[in-house]
């Protein structure tokens, strides 16, 4: 993975049952030459979409945009 040269958008929910955010996003940012990893607060992630709308359709467009 660390020979990924293309843009990388890295979601995390901050209360995530499934990994550990802050292991993920700096072992992302390590690893990601062109990685932008983004923590959403608040979120789950089952809650992902819906706790932080705003924010993640922001990462989201600016990344796709």
């Amino acid at each position: 993975m660390a020979d990924l040269r293309i843009p990388v958008l890295v979601l995390l929910a901050e209360y995530s049952r499934a990994h550990h955010a802050g292991k993920v996003a700096d072992r992302a940012c390590r690893m990601l030459q062109q990685g932008k990893v983004v923590v959403l607060p608040g979120a789950t992630h089952h809650s992902l979409s819906f706790t932080a709308p705003q924010q993640l359709n922001e990462h989201l467009t600016v990344f796709l945009g």
